[in-house]
């Protein structure tokens, strides 16, 4: 069984990409983990040293968090009625990629997939922060969904790589898979800057 991490802040383009990783792995059986992370908005001195006026923040923000996953998992059982397909739900108060890569490894986690976007949605920016940091530090391949995107079976699935590390089967198994199943062709592509 596949088992895939789905970080959402509930922007649109966070359910785009959770969309898009329940079609591309509609005929496969899967455990998607539906994830939020929060973090008090203010940390102040006084919330560290357990101040009374923000004790409980902690319990305000979960219950909000839960809520909302539960929702989202009730509206993609409802809308992607695929008996492969199971949900959980993980809510976290933590930074998103301390989170993620606390799951990852907990969970045994085969992919991530996530929005290129979140609720900020700057749009002169290519791929968000959360994003970025993700994909550099995750132990797991991440798959990168644009806003808007409309999904399609993939017909050519490119790979960038740097070449830093050694990609051994076991780390390309989710793009093989994917390959596979939608008869892909794989790209490798390297571009290299600088001087060496």
């Amino acid at each position: 069984m596949t088992r895939i991490l789905l970080p959402t802040d509930f922007s649109d383009n966070a359910f785009e990409a959770i969309k898009y990783a329940l079609l591309v792995y509609k005929d496969v059986e899967c455990t998607f983990y539906l994830m939020h992370t929060y973090t008090a908005p203010i940390y102040h001195t006084e919330y560290l040293l357990g101040s009374p006026g923000q004790i409980g923040l902690g319990d305000v923000l979960q219950e909000s968090s839960m809520t909302q996953l539960e929702k989202l998992k009730s509206r993609l059982e409802d809308l992607y009625k695929n008996p492969k397909h199971t949900f959980m739900v993980h809510t976290a108060f933590n930074t998103l990629l301390g989170e993620v890569a606390e799951t990852v490894e907990a969970e045994n986690i085969d992919l991530i997939v996530m929005g290129t976007k979140g609720a900020t949605g700057a749009k002169e920016i290519l791929f968000g922060t959360n994003t970025v940091h993700v994909i550099k530090k995750a132990k797991c391949p991440v798959i990168a969904v644009p806003p808007k995107f409309e999904y399609e079976a993939p017909k050519e699935i490119l790979f960038p790589t740097d070449f830093e590390i050694e990609y051994k089967k076991e780390k390309i198994a989710p793009l093989q898979a994917i390959s596979d199943q939608h008869k892909s062709r794989i790209n490798v592509i390297h571009v290299r800057t600088g001087y060496d």
